[in-house]
């Protein structure tokens, strides 16, 4: 367990080095790095057969991607702004750019125009459903859930499928839409804000039905996600132990598959 410890943070040494710019540190705080994320594709990067440098540079590319993702929901959408408001709003914008240029340096140095065809294909997915999330106009709440789970988990399908990686998808979509949901639901409960908020024009009864959700799905999927990093092959044993500890730690404290894997020594 140690090494994939190492692992991580040599990793988040590299990304934070190449995510550091003197002048956005200066006015906005330092891009948040998805560490679930980050383990989950050195889990998947375990099986595929690259040189550890090669592996490394995927990874970095992967999160830089994520990191870019992950600031450009950082801007806030207000009308009403003060001058410093609007100055790190498009500090914010040009922040997430920035991170985006430099995986596509990353990858032209590595000559892997490939790769810059499936992340582009990845974000564009990802926006999409952005767009259709947050400006929802069918009010359909399984569509709305189906939005939010490709905005989860699109990158990592398109990798997936870049290196032929395909059964690791479901292992994949179970993770993070466990992650995601439990997030939300946690949200949703405190009335912090909430994805969910969308939904607020609809009826009363599809906000109930989120909650009703939030309720019932959250452990199924945490238990399926747990399941199939129970038998998934090519995951090292430290790996696994990790994850499951990492989907644990969300406050699923009563699932008893977490508790039965555990004592089995994963």
């Amino acid at each position: 367990m140690q090494d994939i410890y190492a692992k991580i943070a040599d990793i988040k040494e590299v990304l934070n080095d190449k995510l550091s710019h003197p002048y956005l540190l200066k006015h906005l705080s330092s891009p948040k790095i998805d560490e679930d994320k980050l383990i989950l594709f050195i889990a998947l990067f375990e099986n595929i057969p690259l040189q550890q440098a090669e592996k490394d540079n995927y990874i970095i590319t992967a999160m830089l991607v994520q990191t870019a993702l992950d600031t450009h929901e950082d801007v806030t959408t207000a009308d009403r702004l003060g001058r410093d408001q609007f100055v790190q709003r498009q500090l914010t914008v040009l922040a997430g750019d920035y991170f985006s240029g430099l995986y596509y340096a990353l990858l032209s140095d590595m000559k892997d125009i490939e790769m810059v065809r499936t992340l582009a294909t990845a974000i564009k997915e990802i926006n999409e459903h952005k767009i259709r999330l947050y400006d929802y106009s069918q009010q359909d709440f399984s569509r709305f859930i189906n939005s939010l789970m490709i905005i989860e988990t699109a990158l990592f399908q398109h990798i997936l499928k870049h290196f032929n990686m395909e059964p690791f998808t479901e292992l994949t979509e179970k993770y993070l839409s466990c992650k995601r949901l439990y997030m939300e639901k946690r949200r949703f409960e405190t009335d912090a804000p909430t994805v969910f908020h969308v939904l607020e024009k609809s009826s009363k009864n599809t906000i109930e039905l989120a909650g009703t959700f939030f309720k019932d799905m959250c452990n199924t999927y945490f238990e399926e996600a747990i399941s199939l990093l129970h038998s998934t092959l090519g995951i090292s044993p430290g790996t696994k132990a990790v994850l499951i500890s990492r989907l644990q730690s969300y406050g699923f404290k009563d699932a008893g598959l977490y508790n039965s894997y555990a004592e089995e020594g994963l």
